[in-house]
């Protein structure tokens, strides 16, 4: 134990499902080791840590996590693995109010793994409505900019410009007129 990292010794001693620790966890993800960020994720999971313990306040803590951990699935082409957890994802915001930016992200998970489950149509159609969502609420361009660069690790650049493509767009489409 005196060679591995603060963190993993840290994270290895949870035993309950603070705010702190979720917040810890969520943002340490990038700093650990990805295979010991997966099991830890699966051992948080097993202790239901991640399920109906938390606060409402505690969502979007929770949200970063899946959303951190499924794409690092989906880059490592764990799709079964992906899948499952886009899934309890769904399920639970599903019973939960619903806003633009968490469900912009749900489209853009489910639709990566389409795509990289062959369904590439389909994933396409969900990564652009994610990024039509992300547009007419007028996000910061970096983030449309930051999207655009992760999703070129997987699209080609035709499929890059049709999932950031909105020119035809514009406030005439939202214009109403007798």
């Amino acid at each position: 134990m005196k060679n591995e990292p603060y963190l993993k010794i840290i994270f290895k001693k949870l035993k309950i499902g603070l705010f702190f620790e979720l917040y810890l966890f969520g943002h340490a993800i990038q700093f650990l080791d990805k295979t010991f960020m997966a099991n830890l994720f699966k051992e948080l999971q097993k202790k239901q840590i991640l399920y109906d313990t938390f606060r409402n306040d505690n969502f979007s803590m929770l949200f970063y996590i899946y959303n951190n951990i499924i794409l690092f699935l989906l880059d490592e082409y764990y799709l079964d693995e992906a899948k499952q957890l886009i899934n309890q994802l769904e399920s639970y915001f599903n019973d939960r109010d619903k806003d633009y930016y968490h469900r912009a992200r749900i489209f853009n998970l489910k639709g990566l793994f389409l795509y990289l489950s062959g369904e590439k149509e389909e994933g396409l159609v969900l990564i652009k409505k994610a990024n039509l969502m992300a547009f007419l609420t007028k996000q910061n361009s970096n983030f449309l900019m930051n999207e655009k660069n992760y999703l070129s690790k997987y699209l080609t650049p035709q499929e890059l410009n049709f999932s950031f493509d909105f020119h035809s767009i514009d406030d005439s489409l939202f214009s109403f007129s007798l």
